[in-house]
């Protein structure tokens, strides 16, 4: 599926050898697959944040770019993309701005590319399952969320934890996006709360909310009963028997729905002490195949990329028309609503109101 090239840009091109030399032993020896890979900058090169566009101008028109990056960087990094005719998967969120988000959603448009967002809950057999019956409980009335990280955390992301971000953007998102993909022709959201609460990230010297709450009240088009929901994010939580605990009720009219993600009713123990964990291989499994070789194919975080690719292919065979996958993608045209109460949801933080999503 990925052809034969495979490149990694990075900002600290020193950085390369430690990164290949893992690849190797956790990757390439492990699963006895290659690991080949181009990175840029050169290895001798301490610092260049252009070095996305070097790499940018190696490829061709119709080829694949993933960007994983702070989430203010995302923007220009796309925008960069589209211009060069490059399909584009980007992590949640896509943007921090609505602004932002509807100049790619034009770009894309003229450029004839997919962009999309990396968000692989829609691709977990449960959610996709959910989505359908939450479909078929008539009016939406309620949707609560939590999702929450370790506080260790914090110390990966400092360098952008509060500054180029928050801990909304970074996991409120995984909801909000499935919330909104299950109401999609259904409800609109209308208006925006945030709330958050302090002092373990302020303790550590971090500029960041500990847990931020966004209460959202959403209008269904057809009837005008207004729903409630409520996701609230954190990164601030005790190490527990999960790196992510995530979970959502979902209540319509007709009827509910409860999924704890992070508990799928599988536990591992070993002699060591703290070794009990409740694992999940439907995400990705890390176990080698009965082959010997990866075995992780069927996880619904491999699907996700799978599923960009293979639309990608299409698309360049002709066999597709990006319009036709707003029904079946998380598009850029099709996730604005995400990016609209992220926004809302930073911007009521930070103005200390109840903000409107106007349409």
């Amino acid at each position: 599926l990925i052809g034969d090239r495979v490149l990694i840009a990075g900002t600290n091109g020193k950085k390369f050898p430690k990164v290949r030399e893992h690849f190797k032993s956790a990757i390439g020896d492990f699963y006895d697959m290659s690991v080949k890979c181009e990175t840029f900058p050169k290895d001798d090169v301490g610092r260049d944040t252009k070095a996305y566009l070097a790499a940018m101008d190696t490829l061709k028109k119709g080829d694949i770019v993933t960007v994983f990056t702070p989430d203010d960087t995302h923007f220009e990094i796309v925008m960069e993309a589209i211009k060069r005719g490059l399909h584009v998967m980007c992590t949640k969120p896509m943007v921090k701005t609505l602004e932002q988000h509807r100049k790619i959603v034009a770009a894309a448009k003229k450029a004839g590319v997919l962009v999309a967002i990396e968000v692989h809950k829609r691709y977990d057999f449960i959610y996709e399952d959910a989505r359908q019956r939450i479909r078929n409980l008539g009016d939406f009335g309620h949707f609560v969320s939590y999702m929450s990280q370790p506080k260790f955390q914090l110390e990966t992301f400092r360098a952008w934890a509060g500054k180029s971000s928050d801990i909304s953007y970074y996991l409120n998102s995984h909801h909000i996006d499935f919330h909104v993909w299950a109401m999609q022709g259904r409800a609109k959201p209308i208006s925006v709360l945030g709330v958050a609460a302090t002092g373990v990230a302020k303790k550590m010297g971090i500029p960041a909310e500990d847990t931020i709450t966004l209460t959202v009240q959403w209008l269904n088009l057809k009837s005008k009963n207004i729903g409630t929901a409520v996701y609230t994010a954190s990164w601030v939580a005790g190490q527990a028997d999960v790196h992510s605990q995530q979970r959502f009720f979902y209540m319509g009219h007709k009827g509910e729905v409860k999924i704890d993600q992070a508990h799928r009713g599988y536990t591992t123990a070993g002699d060591e002490k703290g070794s009990f964990a409740s694992v999940n291989p439907l995400y990705m499994k890390y176990t080698k195949g009965a082959d010997g070789h990866f075995g992780g194919r069927h996880g619904y975080g491999y699907r996700s990329f799978e599923a960009f690719v293979v639309e990608a292919q299409a698309l360049n065979q002709g066999s597709r028309k990006t319009a036709e996958l707003d029904a079946s993608m998380p598009t850029a045209n099709t996730t604005m609503q995400v990016t609209a109460i992220l926004e809302a949801g930073r911007r009521s933080l930070d103005e200390k109101r109840q903000m409107t999503i106007t349409y």
